[in-house]
């Protein structure tokens, strides 16, 4: 039997998704979660307030992520704001 060589998955450091919205009950409630959450780029998350917006904030995350930065908002009071799109097979 023969070994198949597969072929090497691409870096995927910078595979980030798009910025979606989250928002919180209070401005305070939505910098505490920032605090939180500062510096766990690693981690696979990054937020940042909206200025517009003061109880709103911009999350994105890594693929496999999502999970526990929904975890992290909703234990300050907030909730992430996910449009998803339903394709038909053809």
């Amino acid at each position: 039997m023969a070994y198949v060589k597969k072929p090497p998955i691409g870096d995927r450091s910078n595979d980030w998704g798009a910025w979606t919205a989250a928002r919180f009950q209070t401005e305070g409630a939505r910098d505490d979660f920032l605090r939180s959450v500062a510096g766990t780029q690693a981690d696979g998350w990054e937020a940042e307030a909206m200025p517009e917006d003061g109880r709103g904030a911009q999350v994105r995350w890594r693929p496999g992520r999502f999970l526990s930065l929904n975890d992290a908002a909703y234990a300050f009071g907030g909730r992430i704001i996910v449009h998803l799109l339903h394709t038909r097979a053809v």
